[in-house]
């Protein structure tokens, strides 16, 4: 049983949000854990340690109310785990403004109002803030643009945010999960079957394909396990290693700024993305570095990293 630490996560009705919840408190953390719906309070309540919070990051009102309730309990605050997003797919011509302000509003700006009515507790703790972002956050590809966005800024918000509080005792880290066992896509899954089926002429020839293939993939879900993963057999991992890389990003000494987690498939898609995008920026007149320069380069990263550990 660890000492004592409070922990706020926010989205904690269900997927990573409730397991984590679960998982910090079984490990004698006092846990606020915050959900939109009054009807998932029971299921959080029954868990010893967690303490339920009707709260909606969009709400800017309910953040401060949250912010008293948990100054008022008196234990003061150690970690914040910013868990709350939504997910929805579809072509970029196919999301209106109010669209977009509405991932951003929940994934981003959410963020960043929590964080802000939180940060003062943090710093007289010597706290954590830990961001649950996405390998959406490092890649990208057709019909995931809007999602990825907000992941995209997640990862340059923490990076900054990092920096910015470490000289007064707070760390931050972002875990980048790939497909975990969660609700987070039958949940957004009417809002992405909207997103496709608003589409005008040229595009509502691919959009109906889309849309065809969406219906029957929901129909057909299962994971075909004697085959390996792939973009069309994805194997989404339990959120147990979600959790794991959150309770090091609390409470390791030294913990990391970024976690990747998910399957061999999924880091190997990432890796190669990475790759491709250092190529894209050698590949400029002011530098164009050799195959030998490139690895150089690399092995002298490797070497200032552990040097700094």
């Amino acid at each position: 049983m660890e000492n004592d630490q409070p922990v706020l996560i926010t989205g904690a009705s269900s997927g990573i949000g409730y397991h984590l919840a679960g998982y910090l408190a079984e490990r004698g953390h006092t846990v606020y854990a915050t959900a939109r719906k009054e009807a998932d309070f029971a299921g959080l309540a029954k868990i010893q340690n967690v303490v339920p919070i009707q709260l909606d990051v969009r709400n800017p009102d309910q953040v401060q109310v949250a912010l008293r309730l948990v100054e008022q309990a008196g234990k003061g605050l150690y970690g914040l785990v910013n868990n709350a997003g939504i997910g929805e797919l579809g072509p970029f011509y196919n999301w209106s403004d109010e669209d977009l302000f509405k991932i951003f509003d929940v994934n981003v700006f959410g963020v960043h109002r929590m964080t802000n009515a939180f940060v003062g507790m943090l710093v007289r703790s010597g706290g954590r803030i830990v961001n649950i972002g996405s390998q959406g956050g490092m890649i990208t590809m057709k019909y995931y643009g809007p999602y990825t966005m907000t992941k995209h800024a997640l990862e340059a918000y923490t990076v900054a945010l990092d920096q910015e509080l470490e000289p007064y005792g707070v760390r931050v880290s972002i875990v980048q999960p790939g497909g975990i066992v969660s609700n987070i896509g039958e949940n957004s899954f009417p809002g992405t079957l909207a997103h496709f089926q608003n589409a005008i002429e040229p595009f509502k020839t691919e959009s109906d394909q889309v849309l065809e293939a969406l219906t029957q993939q929901e129909e057909e879900e299962e994971v075909r396990e004697d085959e390996p993963e792939s973009a069309t057999n994805r194997k989404p991992s339990s959120p147990l290693i979600v959790s794991e890389a959150v309770h090091d990003a609390l409470f390791s000494p030294e913990p990391k700024l970024r976690y990747l987690v998910g399957t061999k498939w999924e880091g190997d898609r990432v890796i190669h993305a990475l790759i491709d995008k250092l190529l894209d920026e050698n590949d400029n007149p002011m530098h164009n570095y050799s195959r030998q320069e490139l690895i150089a380069y690399l092995d002298q990263h490797i070497t200032d990293r552990k040097t700094q550990k």
